[in-house]
Formats: C-alpha cells, sequence, structure tokens
C-alpha cells in the first residue's frame, strides 16, 4: 500500500488577519499542512499552476474585494491536480451555496474554521481526507 501523500492548503482571502487566524485555528485543531496564503486571487492562480497539477486544498472566502470568488473558484478548477477548492464564508445563505457548488467547490463552510467542520466538509466531496498521524495530529492527504 502506498502512503498517503500530504495535500497543501491554500488559503485565498484579501484581510491578511484572516490568514494568521485560519492557520492558527487549524494549528490549534492538530492538524498539520503547508500553508501558502494570498490576499489576491490572481497570485493564488499562478502558484497552483506553478504547481503544476499537484494536489491541493484551497479555501476561498466567499468576499473577495474587487473579485469575483465564483470565477476563481471556476478558473481553479483545472488546477487542483485532484485536490478540492471550498468556500468559507460568516454566514450561512443556501441559494450562495449552492452557486459556489455550480462554479465547482466541493464544500463550504461557515467562520471560523474548525477540525470538526473541516472533516465533515471533506466527507462530503472531494478526494481529500485528514489521515492521522498517531500523535493526536492529522495531515490533509490525497485519498
Amino acid at each position: 500500500m502506498t502512503e498517503a501523500k500530504p495535500v497543501p492548503v491554500i488559503l485565498v482571502d484579501d484581510d491578511p488577519d484572516e490568514h494568521f487566524l485560519f492557520k492558527a485555528d487549524l494549528e490549534d485543531a492538530g492538524i498539520d499542512f503547508e500553508f501558502n496564503g494570498f490576499t489576491r486571487p490572481e497570485d493564488a492562480m499562478g502558484h497552483l499552476r506553478a504547481r503544476a497539477g499537484e494536489p491541493v486544498l484551497v479555501l476561498c472566502d466567499l468576499s473577495l474585494a474587487g473579485s469575483d470568488a465564483l470565477a476563481f473558484i471556476g478558473d481553479t478548477q483545472p488546477f487542483l491536480g485532484g485536490g478540492a477548492i471550498g468556500v468559507y464564508s460568516g454566514a450561512r445563505n443556501p441559494e450562495i451555496e449552492e452557486k459556489c457548488r455550480a462554479a465547482g467547490a466541493t464544500f463550504y463552510i461557515v467562520k471560523p474554521v474548525s477540525r470538526a467542520k473541516l472533516v465533515d466538509a471533506l466527507a462530503k466531496g472531494g478526494r481529500i481526507k485528514l489521515a492521522e498521524q498517531g500523535n493526536g495530529r492529522v495531515t490533509p492527504v490525497l485519498l
């Protein structure tokens, strides 16, 4: 059996403070991951293109200043490398959630992002799961 490969996490949020909070929340929840944060979707797309289709887990804030999150979700599809993109937002909105899914998002999480919310979201779709490391910590891996 081959060993599961860790999947890096990419956050796209125009608020740099959210990058810090997001990373700290997941680290506190026992999730180990390579993290890349971007405030501009075009910078995130450049990073995805440079990874040459390696699997990634992208979380995109629904409110990207001056940008269209739905267009970004659609644009990422060829560059996820079998990974997944999800949206996180400050509020549940079934109509917007459906639009995100139609654009290609595999999950929608209401802030704050937690281990339980991420496990649940990943279980509902995509090819990424959180794999136990044996020390109470987990790592996102490609199934």
